[in-house]
């Protein structure tokens, strides 16, 4: 601005009067000739179009000066707006180094828990380490048993094949003696069922350490059942035609697995007739006649069961316990018109597994009416 105001000043004074202010109007032309005239006419218009243009410069400056202090003012304004927005900012970076400061703490403390979890964790390792240290030698204990059993079985093997060949023996001796035969046979079987008897005790005890072995021990004893059922039937090869048929039987042991094929009722209750055959589990009409078969079954637990009554190979009744509520008890019984040699058995149907007790709960029972 004083540089305007001083171009402003400077402009009034004339440069053609040695910087005095004479007015230039007032100047005394007679003293000048034509051509001094002619020049300084051409002066005073130069300096009256340098006015005029400083004039000008001037207006236009202070225009941009307007223009400048505009700006100024806004971009003053956009500063303030830019400091408040940088103080907000500012605010909410340090309320987030408090929270970020604050969850840092909570890490800290969790990670200190972990540490605490984690050294938990390594002492219960260790005592699982000992604890499979200790199931390898009771594994190793149990092998030990097994071998036992094995041998057990083999020599059990070889006393069933020794009364084999006593009962051999004594079937050549029928034919010359029926009636000492008839007593020696009588006194086997008791001496069989005696066997079978401590035979069965003896797996009972082994049920905890090896359920498989001991089902197959069971079948085995069958076996001899069998054995003994067809000598009987060699030395009765002749079937009265009024002779009575009747037999029940049950099962030894529950089972939580079985879901196919034929149930087999191993323990024989009764068996006039000689009918039924444990070791299959089918019961083959010796004559014609009309029949009445019943079974009675538990499911194990909550394992639904359901079998049937078959007759050659057909279905022709059938037992179902639910398995809404555990130990359940399913029945059903059939009269039926058998011809000689027709087999009668019970056959899987649905579910799961079997249960029985000592005293037995899941048997199966035939007789002849006429």
């Amino acid at each position: 601005m004083l540089l305007l105001i001083s171009v402003v000043k400077t402009s009034t004074i004339s440069m053609l009067t040695d910087d005095e202010t004479t007015n230039s109007t007032s100047l005394n032309l007679d003293t000048l000739d034509s051509n001094n005239v002619d020049v300084f006419r051409q002066l005073l218009n130069q300096e009256t179009i340098i006015r005029m243009t400083l004039v000008k410069n001037v207006h236009a400056l202070m225009k941009d000066m307007l223009t400048l202090q505009e700006k100024l003012t806004a971009a003053e304004n956009r500063i303030s707006k830019i400091h408040t927005s940088t103080d907000h900012e500012i605010s909410k970076l340090k309320e987030e180094v408090k929270l970020l400061k604050t969850e840092n703490e909570f890490l800290k403390n969790n990670s200190a828990q972990v540490r605490a979890d984690i050294d938990h964790l390594n002492e219960n390792l260790t005592d699982l380490s000992n604890t499979l240290t200790d199931v390898k030698i009771e594994v190793r204990y149990l092998s030990i048993t097994l071998f036992d059993i094995n041998t057990n079985v083999r020599e059990t093997a070889e006393i069933l094949q020794h009364h084999n060949n006593s009962m051999e023996n004594i079937n050549s001796d029928i034919a010359h003696n029926d009636r000492k035969q008839s007593a020696a046979l009588l006194e086997l079987r008791k001496q069989h069922v005696r066997f079978i008897d401590d035979f069965r005790n003896t797996t009972r005890t082994l049920k905890a350490d090896i359920d498989q072995f001991q089902t197959d021990q069971w079948r085995l004893s069958a076996s001899v059942s069998s054995l003994e059922l067809f000598r009987a039937n060699q030395t009765n090869t002749k079937c009265d035609q009024n002779q009575e048929v009747a037999f029940t039987a049950s099962v030894s042991l529950a089972s939580s697995t079985w879901n196919s094929g034929t149930l087999i009722f191993d323990v024989v209750i009764t068996n006039t007739g000689n009918g039924y055959n444990p070791s299959t589990g089918v019961f083959t009409s010796p004559r014609s006649g009309t029949y009445v078969f019943y079974v009675s079954a538990v499911e194990y637990t909550t394992q639904y069961l359901k079998i049937d009554i078959v007759i050659n190979s057909v279905s022709k009744v059938r037992m179902m316990g639910h398995s809404s509520t555990s130990y359940q008890t399913g029945t059903n019984m059939v009269v039926l018109n058998l011809q000689k040699g027709d087999s009668v058995w019970v056959g899987y149907a649905g579910g799961t597994g079997y249960y029985t007790q000592s005293v037995p709960t899941t048997t199966f029972s035939g007789f002849l009416v006429s």
